[in-house]
């Protein structure tokens, strides 16, 4: 892993770190929420598939400058201002969970850089036409959506719960994936709650960006149990972008699901000439 501080053209920092081969085929990778740049993939995944993945704090998230009110297509900026630093002129992006919006938007706002765009578990817009948004959401997951909508105030018992699941280990996730989740998370924290509401806040306010402009190859991946971003949203998208594939896997939110989104992330990374 190598690390670096990207400064935005507007004078914020960005916390930047860059996994793998570092002649690999250039892949953002975009955390989940909550999360940081230390949320990466199991051992020499990416040295074995020949990418130089690269993660980033979120604004608000790890040692990133928060911005109060960001929307999903203002991941687009700052993935733009990290490739020009890293000196990538085209690459490849992918985005988990929370993660998933930003990932579009990239691929929707720069489309003469991305070339090719995945997202795994991740939501439909909160106004998506059409779709029975909290269809199969467990109760508690819907919940924390309607405190987002009621604003920032109404989040914070929710990141204190999250908080105290992280500090009794994690119960329930796999002990494999458990380790790098747990490292993430605490980075994530420390701001405090900062990225955490400003990621729930965006996922209901408009993305800021048409889907329609999605024109990159894209395949959606989607967990047969899930019951935080339940199949639909995920079909939804396929629905509505213009050369997306949907792709079904075993399990829930969290996995695992580790060699399916390897072989997603290789198809996204070598799609770049």
């Amino acid at each position: 892993m190598a690390g670096q501080t990207v400064s935005t053209p507007d004078g914020r920092r960005l916390e930047v770190c860059v996994w793998g081969d570092p002649e690999g085929a250039p892949v953002f990778w975009l955390h989940g929420t909550p999360g940081s740049r230390f949320f990466r993939h199991l051992g020499d995944s990416y040295l074995d598939h020949r990418l130089r993945v690269v993660t980033y704090d979120r604004p608000g998230y790890g040692l990133s400058t928060r911005v109060p009110g960001r929307r999903a297509a203002d991941v687009a900026d700052d993935v733009r201002a990290i490739a020009d630093a890293l000196d990538l002129d085209r690459f490849g992006v992918a985005g988990v969970s929370g993660g998933g919006p930003g990932a579009l938007a990239a691929a929707a706002l720069l489309p003469d850089r991305v070339v090719r765009c995945a997202v795994v578990a991740g939501p439909a817009p909160f106004s998506a036409d059409g779709l029975d948004f909290a269809a199969g959401m467990a109760e508690d997951e819907w919940h924390e959506w309607q405190l987002a909508v009621e604003g920032a105030a109404a989040l914070e018992p929710s990141w204190r719960d999250f908080r105290g699941w992280l500090e009794v280990g994690l119960p329930g996730v796999a002990a494999d994936y458990r380790s790098i989740l747990m490292e993430a998370s605490y980075e994530a924290g420390r701001q405090g709650s900062a990225g955490y509401i400003d990621d729930c806040l965006s996922r209901v306010d408009d993305w800021g960006f048409a889907l329609e402009d999605v024109r990159a190859p894209t395949q959606i991946m989607v967990a047969r149990d899930d019951t935080s971003i339940p199949v639909a949203h995920g079909e939804w998208l396929v629905r509505r972008l213009p050369a997306a594939e949907l792709i079904t896997v075993d399990g829930g939110h969290l996995g695992p699901r580790h060699e399916p989104e390897m072989r997603l992330l290789a198809w996204v990374g070598h799609g770049t000439p």
